[in-house]
């Protein structure tokens, strides 16, 4: 009996430990290094006028919650701001050849697919959690003034340093990578 209520006591511990969420300082914002790379998309003739539309309403407040793809931190409970970065990037970068105004020409998004993965830097020496690898999918459906078209977007990055130079830099950079490539097919589909 008294194993069986230490077991027992093992494993709500366990449980109850297991339960914690993880909040790291995301940004929410593209690098200055991605703001540079849009500056080169150019719109021929007037700037165009954008209202963006998001389907579901809700995807520019998603916060998934899970746990490391890694073995480093598999069990941990994560906070990732998968639909606000995603989205908060993509509308900056469509800023830096439109306009996004309630006025504007509608772009509807609708999400088929969006997923943030991540994996801790292991090591006995970290003293705060760091990520060191950053996997990003997009998959969307697009619509803009009678054009639709479905695309998928990814990003993978690795960092190389052992332990991460950031906490959070290199799925920021992921998330940078496909907000630059979904704003790049929409200006592309403008120019057709």
């Amino acid at each position: 009996m008294k194993t069986l209520l230490r077991a027992f006591a093992v494993l709500a511990i366990a449980v109850g430990l297991s339960g914690c969420a993880i909040s790291l300082p995301f940004n929410n914002r593209l690098a200055y290094s991605s703001i540079s790379d849009m500056k080169s998309v150019q719109i021929q003739g007037e700037k165009p006028k954008l209202s963006i539309f998001w389907n579901p309403v809700n995807f520019p407040q998603r916060i998934d919650i899970q746990g490391s793809d890694g073995f480093v931190g598999g069990g941990s409970r994560t906070r990732l701001p998968t639909g606000v970065a995603l989205s908060s990037r993509i509308e900056e970068a469509i800023s830096t050849y439109a306009d996004i105004s309630p006025s504007g020409q509608n772009l509807t998004i609708t999400v088929l697919e969006a997923r943030s993965g991540f994996e801790y830097s292991a090591g006995i020496f970290n003293i705060t959690p760091a990520i060191d690898v950053g996997t990003v999918t997009f998959n969307a459906a697009f619509s803009l003034n009678g054009k639709t078209w479905n695309q998928q977007f990814s990003s993978h990055k690795k960092d190389p340093t052992i332990g991460g130079t950031s906490a959070t830099g290199i799925l920021e950079s992921a998330w940078d990578d496909v907000a630059v490539q979904v704003a790049k097919s929409i200006a592309a589909h403008i120019e057709k």
